[in-house]
């Protein structure tokens, strides 16, 4: 069962339970079960155990026992024999960590999806690519411009490195996965907490107009996935990969989540003034694409240096271009004019850069191209 369902969804007929309360031993009665779950349980100080009744859930159980819904990791981590949190059967005994902290209201998700369980999917139905320009899976796997450095920017976003993941044998993680994270409590995370998972693309970018010997203008950092933090413990902590397309590795890095604005087709309708040649105005060049792309068009994500000081802003709309030189008697030759390639939206605007998704195209666009407001 997918990271898409409802936590400890009961398929099973129920057995009569109730709540224990700590300290003493108890003897678990045989039931059906798909884990392999002790016989004997005995409650620790601060604990209490619970026996799974027919329509129990993490998700419910967190509510009723810690205050939040949302706090259901804390109960998963104290029963980890209960190997996909997706599944409990009646009959199951759940320690349940009565002073663990309950998360407040404040802690929650953003409202947009507050309303869905830990595990569940960030996006909502609105979120799709019908009827946006720019969608939540545009966001995934957004590429930015680093100028200072990969280096810094994770410093000035207090970014945390993947260190582990759960399934040691594998290398490129997915949907579902659990990751450990290189800080915890000490870093100030909570369960709870959404993560944007960020990753080094490429490093040293270079102008298209520099040539190979060009200095570097930064490095290349793109969102890799969504994670959702599980447990904190002192210096580190555990957290699930809710949704990904590219994928994550161990030593990318993680930073607080910070829900995207998305755009919709009616809030950036395509230009009119495509009439060749197309008259400049503020002007940038293509400097990548995404995955390292030197063609792109619909759909496709590029970098281009111009940003909010150029007066550029997330919902811009700007008309890509090519010079082209006009033909006189006798060959090759006069003056320079432009052909329209196709139309960019501006969806990142950073002091120097942006990130724009290419939303139409007459012809494929390449690196350093122009593209003008």
């Amino acid at each position: 069962m997918g990271w898409g369902k409802w936590l400890g969804i009961l398929l099973v007929p129920a057995l009569a339970a109730a709540a224990q309360d700590a300290p003493g031993s108890v003897k678990i009665q045989d039931h059906r079960s798909r884990w392999n779950y002790p016989t004997t349980v005995a409650p620790r100080q601060g604990q209490k155990l619970h026996l799974v009744e027919k329509g129990d859930t993490l998700w419910d159980l967190g509510h009723r026992y810690l205050g939040s819904p949302h706090a259901w990791p804390q109960i998963w981590e104290l029963n980890r024999w209960v190997a996909d949190p997706h599944w409990i059967y009646p009959g199951d005994p759940l320690l349940i960590p009565l002073e663990s902290r309950a998360i407040s209201s404040g802690d929650g998700p953003d409202p947009a999806i507050a309303g869905l369980s830990p595990d569940r999917l960030v996006r909502n139905p609105a979120m799709g690519r019908v009827g946006y320009l720019y969608a939540f899976q545009d966001y995934l796997h957004l590429p930015y411009l680093a100028p200072k450095g990969a280096a810094a920017n994770f410093k000035e976003l207090k970014a945390i490195r993947i260190t582990g993941c759960q399934k040691e044998e594998r290398q490129n993680l997915s949907r579902g996965d659990i990751v450990y994270l290189g800080g915890g409590r000490d870093k100030g995370l909570q369960v709870g907490d959404r993560m944007v998972a960020l990753k080094i693309v490429q490093r040293g970018l270079r102008h298209p107009d520099s040539g190979l010997d060009g200095k570097s203008i930064g490095d290349v950092i793109q969102h890799a996935a969504i994670l959702r933090v599980l447990a904190i413990h002192p210096k580190n902590a555990e957290a699930a990969i809710e949704d990904t397309l590219d994928g994550v590795e161990i030593g990318d890095f993680v930073a607080p989540f910070d829900p995207p604005t998305l755009i919709h087709a009616k809030d950036a309708p395509l230009r009119t003034d495509t009439r060749e040649p197309i008259k400049l105005g503020t002007k940038a060049k293509v400097l990548y694409g995404r995955n390292g792309a030197t063609y792109f068009g619909s759909g496709d994500l590029v970098l281009i240096d111009a940003g909010k000081k150029a007066g550029l802003k997330v919902g811009d709309v700007l008309l890509g271009i090519r010079g082209k030189q006009m033909v006189q008697d006798g060959g090759w030759g006069g003056a320079v004019t432009n052909r329209y390639l196709g139309q960019l939206l501006v969806v990142r605007a950073d002091e120097k850069s942006s990130t724009c998704l290419v939303i139409s195209t007459k012809t494929e666009m390449t690196l350093g191209d122009t593209v003008t407001k």
